[in-house]
């Protein structure tokens, strides 16, 4: 946020908070679920992908497909979790500034653990049982192939890491610091 926008910020009556609040709060759910939409339709899709290998192969392929899909249940469900935040709230006119506020910081926060903890419920599911389909499919013959698979894996969940905790940095701590200044400004 820039210093003529902090600037603004101070200056805006409590009618003009809230409309900054519901237009802002209103932009940011529909990003998130944009981003919720695309994730599940990529789980649906995998999902379709993934589920015949549960029944054929080696043992440890088939439990590699179980845990994949276990891990796609497990993204909506923490999707799902994570939006129940965004269904009510600051784009609702009829509450109060201070109350807007609070509620869109509950939604920032939820978003923030969300991503904060992407590496324990999505990376580590869907990597981990792709590494045990690979390996189980590749059996000890293929110990190259799933080697270079596995770095490949490691690099992919580094990255996948690392964008969630840059978006993290990069937009959902500013908004938090931009809602928590105009809450202060409000209850003072």
């Amino acid at each position: 946020m820039t210093h003529a926008s902090n600037a603004t910020n101070e200056l805006l009556g409590d009618e003009d908070i809230l409309a900054l609040v519901q237009t802002r709060s209103r932009r940011f759910q529909r990003q998130i679920r944009f981003r919720d939409w695309r994730e599940l339709i990529a789980s649906a899709f995998v999902a379709v992908m993934i589920a015949p290998a549960v029944g054929r192969g080696p043992i440890l392929a088939r439990v590699g497909a179980l845990v994949i899909l276990a891990g796609l249940v497990l993204v909506a469900f923490k999707l799902w979790r994570a939006r129940r935040f965004m269904t009510n709230g600051a784009a609702d006119a009829t509450l109060p500034v201070a109350k807007a506020l609070r509620v869109e910081l509950q939604r920032v926060d939820a978003q923030i653990a969300l991503l904060d903890g992407v590496g324990w419920w999505y990376v580590a599911p869907l990597i981990g049982g792709s590494l045990l389909l690979v390996g189980g499919s590749r059996g000890r013959a293929g110990w190259l192939f799933t080697l270079g698979y596995t770095i490949f894996a490691a690099l992919l969940a580094s990255v996948i890491i690392a964008l969630n905790r840059r978006a993290v940095r990069r937009t959902l701590r500013p908004k938090r610091e931009e809602v928590m200044r105009l809450l202060a400004q409000i209850e003072s």
